[in-house]
C-alpha cells in the first residue's frame, strides 16, 4: 500500500522587505507537515529545504544570512 505525499502552500511571510513562501508537505491523511519548504516569492528559488518546524520570521532572517 502506497502512501500519498502532498505539497500545500501554507503562508506567506514577509521579512525583511521579501515575501517568503512556506509549502507544507504532508503523508497520507496527515494534519501536521512532516517538514517545511521556503521558497522566495520575487525569483521562486528555494531557499531552505526539509525543515522540520515552521518557520518564524526570525528564524527565516537568521537562515538568509
Amino acid at each position: 500500500m502506497q502512501t500519498e505525499n502532498t505539497t500545500r502552500k501554507i503562508a506567506i511571510l514577509a521579512v525583511d522587505g521579501e515575501n517568503f513562501e512556506v509549502d507544507g508537505h504532508y503523508q497520507g491523511s496527515d494534519r501536521k507537515a512532516r517538514c517545511y519548504t521556503v521558497t522566495k516569492s520575487s525569483d521562486r528559488s528555494i531557499r531552505v529545504d526539509n525543515i522540520s518546524q515552521f518557520p518564524t520570521h526570525q528564524s527565516i532572517r537568521e537562515l538568509m544570512n
